[in-house]
């Protein structure tokens, strides 16, 4: 389960970090891997799930999200609840077949974000993981 969490995870964060900042050293662009916090990651996908975005995304990108963010963002929440219950519930129990599912969801998502994330509904996305609480504010 972690397995499958973080490649998805580091997948997200690694292509977020070289749009943001594609020429610093490999050493800065960890330590802008580490601005990712999990928890903020799996609310803010949260709120990319939804068949009509609210505000403040309404006005960003439009009423619906891509079907592909759509897919990455319920993804994500679903490998990380997954990885939570299998780290930290001891009785959690999870056949091989089941652990496959996982698996092959994790390739459905990277597959559905190596469709979009060249796209502005991607640097949206990107952006709102790391700044959502920025969009809301009043800017002169």
């Amino acid at each position: 389960m972690s397995a499958a969490y973080y490649a998805l995870f580091h997948k997200i964060i690694g292509d977020a970090v070289a749009l943001i900042a594609p020429n610093v050293p490999a050493e800065t662009n960890h330590r802008i891997q580490r601005w990712f916090d999990h928890g903020e990651m799996k609310r803010i996908c949260g709120r990319f799930m939804s068949t009509k975005l609210d505000q403040p995304l309404l006005g960003l990108m439009g009423a619906v999200p891509p079907s592909d963010l759509q897919t990455v963002a319920s993804i994500f929440i679903q490998l990380q609840d997954a990885r939570h219950s299998a780290d930290y519930d001891l009785g959690f129990q999870l056949s091989h077949r089941d652990a496959m599912i996982y698996v092959i969801r994790c390739r459905q998502a990277i597959e559905a974000w190596d469709r979009i994330k060249q796209s502005a509904e991607a640097n949206i996305f990107i952006l709102s993981l790391l700044m959502w609480k920025n969009w809301d504010k009043a800017r002169l």
